[in-house]
């Protein structure tokens, strides 16, 4: 956010002109309205500095001419009742990027330290809200944590806390510290984790309107726009389910939902068929690296020569009370993304036109330009893990609290086998076991940290179509297609090629390779 835009913003008229339009830090300063500036540790040290003259002098010199001044000054007058109340992170000590506490900012505002809840206190307030837990995460997981519980006593709290803290992406040695101390609180794995569930234990039907995975149900939802239910291919697997079961509790409960996962495991096939089961309409956004505030919320297009702002889908979606499917989270700026924060938390955001949504209708009160958010409306973000290779941004540790977060991985082998037979039911199963067998060797290489990229079910699935289609084609040519780029590197091509032999793939084979049994 720039210094202009805290201030003013530019729009197009209906005509094709541009003008001003105030923001509503200005217009809270003339009407005399409180004013709440959520993460202002965001936002340049430089766009802050605009807030001075307006805290010190309550005067403001607008980028369209006119100006703000004292109410005895008698022009645009500030509102004697006008304040500010700004929310932010404390600086980090020894940071050069995140000392946004400076000199200038010292002295617009008195400072009010807001210490964590301490353990007396986190525990009156989940006494209040659901049954108890220890304190352990932070106030908002615990809450949601022991709302599930109370819905659903027979939850295993170790996977609610495993779940919360998405451990299947944490280091190793984060990991086994997150494990001893669950441990020492005798919080402790299930005696069934070990064992590998049944699919008949897991399969969803839809009975009298209500659909039921597993052991949860839902109505299913009776859409006005049948056009915007996913309808994709879908085949059934044990893991899958049991991720959609866990979902539609928390669907339940009426949180939103962030799936974080690798790339190409299935994060878009298992949220398209939760909905097409539920029978819910779907609005779908993709962001990338350019993505802006602005394009989040609304769609520039060109009609009769003019520019013509649109409703963008995340819009569309609060006002006709549709599932939002955010897709790849991470690629945006979390300054970007960070806008969703009072959207999922209050209910409540601005969109980049001025028009304003709000929780309820008695919020209105008169106002225009409002618009109330539907009871339906339910977001759901989809997100690769942070970090190499895929460099997106850390949308978990930024906004993850927020959501009810689901680690996605690849298939269990049998869950794998079973898929891969369905998609390719012509190709000989010892050829898929193969498949099955190598790639979970190269992902067990990836967790390890020895090889870069985690060859996901997606490579397996396309390889396996491919053989179905083209049955006469060597099954070593078809997993080029697969490795050719990675055999650039001496090192990772070394590393394929060995774990290809292994399991019978001759990719790459010289006469060497070739070793002869003794009689």
């Amino acid at each position: 956010m720039t210094a202009r835009d805290l201030l003013q913003q530019r729009y197009t008229l209906p005509n094709g002109d541009t003008a001003w339009r105030s923001s509503p830090l200005v217009n809270a300063a003339r009407e005399g309205k409180l004013v709440l500036l959520d993460g202002i540790h965001r936002v340049n040290a430089g766009t802050l500095a605009v807030l001075q003259r307006l805290i010190h002098d309550r005067e403001l010199s607008l980028y369209d001419g006119s100006r703000l001044l004292r109410e005895d000054r008698s022009i645009f007058p500030i509102h004697p009742s006008f304040r500010i109340i700004a929310l932010a992170e404390p600086p980090v000590v020894g940071s050069t990027t995140q000392q946004w506490l400076g000199p200038e900012f010292l002295t617009m505002f008195f400072f009010h330290h807001m210490k964590p809840l301490v353990k007396s206190e986190e525990i009156q307030v989940i006494k209040e809200m659901a049954q108890s837990l220890a304190a352990s995460l932070s106030t908002r997981q615990l809450l949601r944590i022991a709302r599930r519980l109370s819905q659903y006593p027979s939850e295993n709290l170790h996977d609610a806390i495993t779940k919360a803290c998405l451990s299947r992406f944490l280091p190793s040695l984060a990991r086994s510290a997150l494990e001893k101390n669950l441990a020492d609180a005798a919080i402790e794995i299930s005696a069934g984790d070990g064992l590998e569930p049944e699919l008949e234990d897991y399969k969803c039907e839809i009975v009298s309107g209500s659909l039921r995975i597993g052991a949860v149900s839902a109505p299913v939802y009776n859409a006005q726009e049948k056009m915007k239910v996913p309808d994709v291919l879908f085949y059934d697997n044990v893991q899958h389910m049991v991720v959609m079961e866990d979902m539609l509790k928390d669907f339940v409960l009426g949180e939103h939902l962030l799936l974080v996962g690798n790339q190409g495991v299935g994060k878009n096939k298992i949220m398209d068929r939760f909905l097409h089961l539920l029978n819910r309409p779907r609005e779908y956004i993709q962001l990338h690296r350019d993505t802006t505030v602005q394009t989040l919320t609304l769609q520039p297009s060109v009609k009769d020569g003019l520019i013509v702002y649109e409703d963008s889908p995340l819009v569309k979606a609060v006002k006709m009370g549709h599932i939002l499917v955010v897709d790849e989270a991470d690629k945006a700026p979390t300054n970007v993304t960070c806008i969703l924060k009072t959207l999922v938390e209050n209910g409540e955001m601005i969109l980049a036109d001025g028009r304003r949504i709000v929780a309820h209708a008695a919020n209105v009160d008169g106002r225009e330009n409002v618009i109330v958010i539907h009871p339906d409306f339910r977001m759901v973000v989809l997100a690769n893990r942070p970090g190499f290779p895929f460099l997106g941004n850390d949308f978990f540790g930024t906004l993850g609290d927020i959501f009810s977060c689901h680690a996605i991985d690849n298939p269990k082998p049998h869950s794998e086998l079973e898929m891969l037979k369905q998609y390719g039911p012509n190709v000989p199963e010892p050829i898929l076991q193969k498949l099955v067998a190598a790639f979970g060797e190269l992902r067990s290489l990836a967790d390890q940290g020895i090889i870069n990229y985690p060859y996901s079910t997606r490579e397996v699935v396309n390889i396996v179509k491919h053989l179905q289609k083209f049955p006469n084609e060597g099954l070593s040519s078809v997993v080029r297609n697969v490795f050719d780029f990675d055999s650039y590197n001496n090192d990772m091509r070394e590393i394929l090629m060995n774990t290809m032999h292994k399991y019978g793939i001759p990719i790459g084979a010289k006469p060497t390779n070739v070793h002869l049994a003794k009689e």
